[in-house]
């Protein structure tokens, strides 16, 4: 059985994603810049009035993934009131300068998030080493890890999240995402092995 997670802008596209048949949300503001933290209010009536879970994207702004002290500790802030309300889980991707794993404040979210689930998102696909850090988030206890294959979409980095999927050996969730539609994910799927989707036309058009 296939996972449909679509990714939103806002509670409008969220609810029309539920009714075109979504298993799960990523709950997102400006998607122009990748997505970031959703207002509190758009968290709460989203909890209200969806029946399917509801991933929210954890990012106090557009740009890179090197996050400052101040920032660092918003994110935390934003993961307690998602912990608070009761929200099935966060998204969030945080680098060193040299472009790897920041080790360390990935497993103090992580920590702090538990028992929600965590996606880490497409900071992962600015990582050069791609197995190692998959290691690493397996360690830290990452649920899974949205990639398009460090390349400009998924179908493009198809070999390296097949890659992935085989090196993951259950242990973790490689979910594909860019460019992922209702119209390419079964063949897409039945190529590299994958069973969970995310995408804004997953399920179809949404805006």
């Amino acid at each position: 059985m296939f996972t449909f997670e679509a990714c939103v802008k806002n509670l409008k596209e969220a609810l029309k994603a539920e009714k075109l048949g979504a298993n799960r949300i990523e709950l997102c503001d400006n998607l122009s810049e990748g997505g970031t933290t959703p207002s509190y209010g758009t968290i709460i009536m989203a909890k209200q009035k969806l029946n399917i879970p509801i991933m929210v994207i954890v990012r106090p702004r557009g740009g890179d993934f090197l996050y400052s002290d101040v920032e660092f500790e918003i994110m935390k802030k934003e993961i307690e009131l998602c912990k608070s309300l009761g929200i099935y889980g966060v998204v969030f991707g945080i680098l060193n300068e040299d472009k790897n794993i920041d080790v360390k404040r990935t497993k103090d979210l992580v920590d702090l998030a538990k028992p929600m689930q965590v996606t880490f998102n497409m900071a992962f696909d600015e990582v050069y080493d791609k197995e190692k850090a998959l290691e690493q988030l397996i360690k830290i206890g990452v649920d899974r890890v949205l990639t398009k294959g460090g390349a400009a979409s998924a179908t493009d980095g198809k070999e390296i999240i097949k890659n992935l999927i085989k090196k993951s050996n259950g242990k973790i969730i490689i979910l594909p995402g860019g460019d992922i539609t209702k119209n390419n994910y079964e063949a897409f799927g039945k190529y590299v092995g994958a069973e969970e989707f995310h995408g804004t036309k997953i399920v179809g058009k949404l805006d």
